[in-house]
């Protein structure tokens, strides 16, 4: 069971109208729920803490469910997140962030002996308030279609569609519900839910 969400502030928080790259800090962290429908064996929680930031990319640790190390560029995609690589990211986001904008990117996507040419398809649909275990935000919600196509041994080709949840005060994806659909093989879905968002205490 999570816990209840944080209440809402007594003082409304406004509506975001435009989302700028949010920039990060050393020890900030963020912990995730990730749950698929069709391997249990993958849902997990983990944690991600930021252990160094530069200009072009942020490095992120990764803990508990998840192993190793992320690597996220400056509109917040990731090149690399533990043993998945993203050439030159996964693209899910470009900033600015407004209602309206869309966008079409081309990415590489390898794991191991898997690798697939992604086409994506984004549009930003609304802002909207979403109730998370880590509280409430105030979020952009953005639909994706990405094409995928790899070889025949590993699935051929098939469509994802996702819609997810990007809360400037968050400065992550807080929600996120993805549904999978190969040419060969089972329709997965997934969805991922922020848990808790902490920035380290400031130096007196």
């Amino acid at each position: 069971m999570f816990p209840p969400p944080v209440p809402a502030s007594a003082t409304a928080v406004p509506a975001p109208v435009r989302a700028e790259a949010p920039t990060f800090a050393v020890g900030e962290e963020w912990e995730f729920d990730y749950r698929s429908d069709l391997d249990a064996a993958q849902n997990a929680r983990y944690a991600q803490a930021v252990s160094s930031v530069s200009a072009s990319e942020t490095a992120i640790s990764l803990s508990g469910g998840r192993s190793g190390f992320a690597l996220i560029d400056a509109n917040t995609n990731y090149r690399r997140s533990g043993t998945s690589e993203f050439e030159p990211s996964d693209q899910r986001l470009e900033f600015p962030l407004f209602v309206g904008k869309s966008w079409t990117a081309s990415y590489l996507y390898r794991n191991g002996s898997w690798r697939s040419e992604c086409k994506r398809q984004a549009k930003v649909e609304a802002v909207e308030r979403v109730e998370t275990p880590a509280g409430i935000f105030e979020a952009f919600r953005i639909a994706e279609k990405t094409l995928w196509q790899s070889d025949e041994l590993y699935g051929g080709s098939g469509v994802t569609r996702e819609t997810l949840w990007y809360a400037p005060s968050a400065k992550r994806i807080v929600k996120s519900e993805l549904r999978d659909s190969p040419i060969k093989g089972p329709i997965v879905s997934t969805r991922l839910l922020l848990l808790r968002h902490t920035t380290p205490a400031a130096t007196p």
